[in-house]
């Protein structure tokens, strides 16, 4: 998302000075576009749409000139806005919900910014409980950018591409509350069907805590993923969540496929300050290659941040995707799970340069979590005597791929 948003930005700045726009009304449909005269509007059917959370959510700041760019928010209220002014009945998709709806349209934007054109291209199906969707289609819109700071020409873009979904829906179906009751529940919805299988949004790491192959990951991780995948050096499996924190940012989620190796903890859970560490993590998914990162460090401090729950300090260098990874001793033993690392864009800002100020959840709140949970863990006296080898293949033999997709 970092780097979509850097590129909107480029896009973006030659039109901090067009004229501004005015929102469209949602309730007219562009030249040339007609709803069949046999519906009868608004449409009767209850339909929910899903969007996924990451496009909704985008935003970014243009210091330059002191303004948010807020494409998600302009997508939100121009998808909201089309499905309320065409149906009666439209709800935004809640997968935590047991209500129920005739039929879901899972849209799928991509925004391009041309010049001081917003072009919102919306993929989309139309699913109502089968293994098959009812329609599949794809409808561009592009706007004058004008003024980004009211975001009017982002907010046009995505209204009218989802004006013309509806009408293609509508004209293909003739969808009524007869015809499609409202009988799928929401939480019943396929994710599978939902998300956008072919790219994830986000990527993190974990690692094997037993023999049955249950996996220790950071729950942020997991945060909003409507699929997550793990993904071994041979295999890929789907992911259910056993159980998660987010008070101390952790999570177990299970493969249903055994592990041979897996990472024990330190009998007692001392961790000794200066220790040397091994940290396994697969970051910046995308950019660097699908292969572990396997950095070197030391325990340095036995604290974290003010208000931080049962966290210490590390110097082995993390990046983005490194999240959830294992904090290794020399002995093999596992000392903590990463959760989080020093904003050094901030305090740039302010003249300091902080250098590897990560962040790991210690193993004794981790086991009081599995035994909490119910979840097995094995248990090992500490080996002081290890070196790098034993504290590299421990790490490296357990890890494993995180990939989120909505």
């Amino acid at each position: 998302m970092r780097f979509l948003c850097l590129a909107l930005a480029v896009a973006l700045c030659a039109n901090l000075s067009g004229c501004a726009n005015t929102r469209l009304n949602a309730n007219k449909l562009p030249k040339g576009v007609a709803v069949n005269k046999s519906i009868t509007l608004p449409v009767d059917v209850s339909v929910a749409y899903y969007v996924p959370k990451i496009q909704m959510d985008s935003r970014f700041y243009l210091e330059k000139w002191n303004i948010w760019v807020e494409p998600g928010s302009a997508l939100s209220d121009g998808v909201r806005d089309a499905f309320n002014a065409y149906f009666s009945n439209a709800v935004l998709l809640d997968r935590a919900s047991d209500d129920a709806v005739g039929l879901v349209i899972d849209l799928d934007p991509e925004w391009e910014f041309v010049s001081g054109k917003a072009v919102m291209t919306l993929s989309y199906k139309v699913l109502n409980g089968g293994d098959k969707p009812l329609k599949e289609g794809k409808k561009t819109f592009k706007a004058d950018i004008g003024y980004v700071g009211d975001n009017s020409g982002m907010y046009n873009a995505a209204m009218r591409a989802t004006q013309l979904v509806i009408v293609d829906v509508l004209n293909s179906l003739k969808p009524t509350a007869a015809g499609y009751p409202a009988q799928l529940a929401m939480k019943a919805t396929n994710p599978l069907q939902l998300a956008n299988m072919e790219k994830p949004v986000s990527s993190g790491t974990g690692f094997y805590i037993n023999e049955t192959g249950q996996l220790l990951t950071a729950a942020h991780v997991l945060r909003e993923c409507m699929v997550t995948k793990v993904q071994t050096p041979t295999q890929s499996y789907d992911a259910t969540v056993d159980a998660s924190s987010t008070l101390l940012d952790l999570a177990v989620v299970s493969t249903g496929a055994p592990a041979e190796r897996y990472l024990p903890l330190r009998k007692g859970s001392e961790i000794f300050l200066g220790e040397a560490v091994t940290n396994v993590g697969y970051p910046l998914q995308g950019l660097l290659a699908a292969s572990p990162n396997l950095t070197r460090g030391n325990v340095s401090s036995m604290n974290a941040l003010k208000g931080s729950v049962g966290q210490f300090q590390f110097s082995a260098p993390i990046q983005p995707g490194s999240s959830g990874g294992p904090v290794v001793s020399d002995g093999g033993e596992l000392l903590g799970v990463t959760v989080a690392t020093l904003n050094a864009a901030k305090l740039i800002e302010s003249g300091a340069l902080p250098q590897n100020v990560n962040f790991a959840l210690d193993a004794r709140h981790v086991a009081r979590f599995l035994d909490k949970h119910q979840v097995a863990f094995h248990q090992v006296e500490p080996n002081l005597k290890g070196d790098i080898r034993i504290s590299n293949d421990a790490a490296l033999s357990s890890v494993v791929q995180l990939a989120c997709y909505q």
